[in-house]
């Protein structure tokens, strides 16, 4: 998939552009989501109709990222900490809550998941940084 991503952006300036990163963040963190919705969707505290979308959004916004546009730029910022703050608070939740395995699981399952949104949302905001500080840099 590399080959994709880069193909896209190799005759741009990449001195604050992070996008290719939160992209494959973002996938990483959805594709998580995917394989662990079944095992721990009664464990979520929103209907499943609610997760299955979020999923969809991440890869949705993730699809958006480009170095063209700044309010993809903000879109991926604004998910990368929603997400964190999601799943930190259901770590945190859980690990206060219950020390069973399967629950034990649940939590380190949402810490894994907080940890890449919150990676995200470090690379999303230097690429925000980006925009607003070196304008010149990125709009093409």
């Amino acid at each position: 998939m590399d080959f994709i991503v880069d193909r896209e952006t190799k005759n741009l300036p990449k001195s604050h552009y992070y996008g290719d990163t939160v992209r494959r963040l973002l996938i990483a963190g959805g594709t998580i989501m995917i394989v662990t919705l079944p095992f721990f969707g009664e464990l979520i505290p929103v209907p499943l109709v609610v997760s299955i979308l979020a999923i969809v959004v991440v890869g949705v916004v993730s699809g958006l990222i480009n170095p063209r546009q700044k309010w993809t730029s903000t879109l991926d910022f604004a998910i990368s900490i929603i997400g964190f703050i999601c799943f930190e608070y259901l770590a945190a939740n859980t690990y206060a809550s219950d020390g069973e395995y399967f629950r034990s699981l649940f939590f380190w399952t949402n810490q894994t998941l907080a940890i890449i949104f919150f990676i995200a949302t470090y690379y999303g905001v230097k690429t925000l940084r980006g925009f607003y500080i070196n304008k010149n840099n990125l709009d093409l």
